[in-house]
């Protein structure tokens, strides 16, 4: 019987970063792979030749994805790997009457951006940066309104793929634990150890830490407005991992200008902040670089085990439908 044959289209410059040598390895195990050997992204032409009989077709940032060239261009192809986040790129007409899987590596992603954000809600509780900050300017009392996490309410909004990795995370405290996701019930919330609230306002007036991992949708769109903002606790830390759409940013820069909030943000609107943004340079604003989901060897990890799982029968970790892009990143 013949291996099955898999395509990786991911220039060795980033394929580099995402497969650690034994997932190549292990990879090579499964079929006969083609990986491309071009140090910089290939073309969508190159990408038909090297996909040429392929089953399995393997992709990542940058990289040419499932278009009406690929699949008109590769019959054979049945399954696609994004060895990244969002795939919602990949639907449409050229898709149809195809039995084509779609799967992504956000949930990898994920596990990196769930951990920078708990770094965040610690730090922002215990204002420890601040008081870096200000241990450089010579010694001086203790930062004014630091909390522990025990006692504190973290409000988490989104129970997406981050948001679900936080709430497991936020369980080794002893905190209290607000969730707000429309998708999501009141027992469903229980068992990820938080109390479900519907009312997005009055999850902001009760919580030491909002933290954001909603996805970028039209109806996500400047989800926290002014009101939200302005219903916060002096002190409140806030923090966005997700997309700076999702937020009213001129609205959160205006209680940051009062001094009553700390903000850890890894996203912005436009991204990457301009220059003179009041983001970079207010001393309750921390901004950093889209950083929080790393390329990293977790990202190739799954990928490899995703096309294994499919090769042998079963489902990937993360399967993308049509039906669920309404929703998802």
């Amino acid at each position: 019987m013949s291996r099955p044959k898999i395509g990786v289209v991911i220039h060795t410059e980033l394929r580099q970063q995402l497969f650690s040598p034994s997932d190549v390895e292990r990879m090579n195990s499964l079929g006969e792979v083609v990986w491309t050997d071009s140090p910089k992204p290939i073309t969508v032409a190159q990408a038909c030749q090297l996909l040429a009989g392929c089953e399995v077709g393997v992709g990542s940032w940058g990289t040419p994805h499932p278009c009406k060239e690929i699949m008109d261009a590769c019959p054979n192809l049945r399954f696609w790997e994004h060895v990244a986040g969002t795939v919602k790129h990949m639907f449409g007409p050229h898709l149809k009457g195809r039995d084509f899987t779609i799967a992504s590596c956000k949930t990898a992603i994920a596990d990196g951006v769930a951990e920078v954000t708990l770094g965040e809600i610690i730090l922002g509780l215990k204002r420890i940066v601040q008081d870096i900050e200000a241990g450089r300017r010579g010694k001086g009392p203790k930062q004014p309104g630091m909390k522990p996490m025990a006692g504190s309410v973290i409000a988490v909004v989104g129970a997406s793929e981050v948001g679900k990795r936080v709430l497991k995370l936020l369980k080794a405290f002893p905190c209290k634990v607000l969730l707000y996701d429309p998708f999501v019930t009141p027992a469903r919330a229980k068992k990820m150890g938080a109390e479900l609230v519907g009312d997005l306002m009055d999850l902001c007036r009760r919580s030491d830490v909002v933290t954001l991992h909603t996805p970028a949708l039209p109806q996500t769109a400047k989800m926290l407005s002014a009101a939200h903002f302005q219903a916060m606790k002096d002190d409140c830390v806030f923090i966005n991992t997700a997309r700076g759409m999702c937020i009213d940013e001129a609205a959160l820069i205006a209680e940051l200008q009062k001094g009553r909030l700390t903000a850890f943000l890894d996203v912005s609107d436009p991204e990457p902040a301009v220059d003179d943004s009041p983001l970079r340079r207010l001393p309750n604003s921390f901004y950093t670089s889209h950083i929080a989901g790393p390329v990293a060897f977790n990202l190739g990890a799954q990928a490899t085990s995703d096309v294994a799982a499919f090769l042998s029968g079963k489902k990937p970790m993360c399967v993308v439908t049509k039906r669920v892009l309404y929703k998802t990143a």
